[in-house]
């Protein structure tokens, strides 16, 4: 009875070994195929140049090793010194991989996946140098991919926390790290991406400290029928302060931004908004804040929107110089981007309003186009008298009178300047008293008691500026323009 119960458990485990071989020889081809894929979604991005790849396929687990340089027209024009060769970025990652069905069996990890994949990268000796100065010994970046069997899969991030000084210079630096999770479909249209910095903070001797808390940036997508990626996005700074002492002396404190982005599709068409909220932005200690933007666009045609953007990829790919590239980028305009002018779109920002020490400047503001034809990019009148717009704004009328002492004395008013400081802020003064005046006998502004405001409209040719009828220069007689 042993021995059968000893030949049955021999036989069992002889079963699960052989199943667990041949299992993790399969999962080796089809994870191969899905790297593959990866690979070629990767090497797509207008933003890298693969300068090598390999992959070495073994029987429970594999390696990809890639070298990638940075394209360099995304850099160019900041960098590029003439009679100096252009700085080059490239990295090397190797990703070793564990092929299913158990791969991190030996993390006693029972969770079955195609593969587990952990990526290795490897620098340039100067830039290998210069990350040891932060990181140590420490691995500067950490990423994981655990890929299901229907090829969606889930990447963790991570960047490690590090302490930096420099005695000589002052210099000091403390990140509290970044974590990072992609979770995305084997097919890439469908991605959910977390990531989350609590802090950094950095000092200069004799120049000036920052620090930056709680950044955090989340976006939803899924693809849409038009082709585009819709969904949501957020980002949030939690405080951000800058204090620079030398030279000019500039203190600035940002607190709880936040932005949120949103696109939809309505049928073959995209809408899509944008907000931003800011409780407080202190500048040398006045107070800014709350302030509000609300802006869209809607109406805009999906299908064009994805071929435009297509079509930037494929240029972004082609070594052109700033002069070609704007000729192809008009180019591009006129024979892809008609469609969007076709479907009668509309632009607003809906809510644009900050509260100052003085009062609140408000702005809002909204044009579409109706019926628009091709025909009338020949003809600007008839283009015109399609489009739809009207505008609204009002300003403090003392924050108006602040920035022209502002600039008065940026330009006059010099360390090294003889000019007397109420003298300047009393001509300067006077002077913005006299345009407000000249403004408003124009009827280019409403003077509302402490207010500066304006409203303005454009309707089928027609615009009104202040609640009065303006002619356009085509529609004026000879005889009162030459007047």
């Amino acid at each position: 009875m042993k021995r059968k119960v000893v030949l049955a458990s021999s036989l069992t485990f002889a079963a699960l070994a052989i199943a667990y071989v041949g299992g993790s020889y399969y999962a080796g081809q089809a994870v191969e195929q899905t790297m593959q894929k990866q690979h070629a979604w990767l090497a797509n991005l207008p933003y890298f140049i693969v300068k090598s790849h390999s992959y070495q396929r073994g029987w429970f687990s594999s390696t990809e090793t890639t070298t990638l340089q940075v394209r360099p027209e995304l850099y160019r024009f900041m960098l590029e010194k003439e009679g100096e060769p252009l700085q080059t970025f490239a990295v090397t990652y190797t990703n070793h991989i564990k092929h299913g069905p158990l791969p991190l069996l030996s993390q006693f990890n029972f969770m079955p996946y195609k593969a587990a994949v952990n990526t290795e990268f490897v620098f340039a000796p100067d830039t290998q140098k210069f990350l040891s100065k932060f990181f140590g010994e420490q691995q500067p970046i950490k990423i994981e991919n655990r890929i299901s069997f229907n090829d969606d899969g889930i990447v963790n991030l991570s960047i490690p926390a590090f302490e930096y000084e420099e005695a000589l210079s002052g210099i000091k630096a403390h990140w509290e790290g970044l974590t990072a999770s992609l979770d995305y479909g084997g097919d890439f249209n469908r991605v959910t991406l977390i990531a989350n910095a609590p802090g950094l903070k950095g000092e200069a001797k004799n120049k000036g400290q920052f620090a930056l808390k709680d950044f955090s940036f989340n976006i939803t997508q899924v693809r849409g029928t038009s082709g585009l990626m819709i969904g949501s996005t957020t980002a949030k700074i939690g405080q951000l302060d800058l204090n620079l002492t030398e030279g000019t002396p500039f203190k600035l404190k940002l607190e709880q931004l936040a932005y949120a982005g949103d696109i939809k599709e309505a049928g073959e068409f995209i809408n899509a908004s944008a907000k931003i909220d800011l409780n407080t932005l202190t500048l040398d200690q006045q107070p800014y804040g709350p302030a509000v933007l609300i802006a869209e666009a809607n109406h805009l045609h999906g299908k064009t929107l994805a071929k435009i953007g297509d079509e930037l990829t494929l240029l972004q790919k082609q070594n052109l110089d700033r002069d070609q590239l704007t000729a192809a980028l008009t180019n591009l305009a006129k024979t892809q981007g008609l469609p969007l002018l076709q479907n009668n779109p509309q632009l607003a920002i809906k809510k644009f309003e900050v509260k100052l020490p003085d009062g609140a400047l408000r702005f809002t503001g909204e044009v579409g186009l109706n019926g628009f034809v091709a025909a009338d990019l020949e003809n600007p009148v008839d283009l015109v008298n399609k489009i739809d717009a009207k505008a609204d704004f009002s300003v403090p009328r003392k924050v108006v009178e602040t920035l022209a002492l502002w600039q008065a004395r940026n330009v006059f008013g010099g360390a090294d300047s003889q000019v007397n400081m109420a003298d300047l802020d009393f001509l300067a003064g006077q002077f913005v008293e006299g345009q407000i005046n000249k403004l408003a006998e124009q009827n280019l502004i409403r003077v509302d008691g402490k207010l500066l405001a304006a409203t303005a409209s454009l309707n089928k040719g027609s615009f009104i500026l202040n609640g009065i009828k303006v002619p356009l220069p085509w529609a004026t007689p000879a005889s009162a323009e030459a007047e």
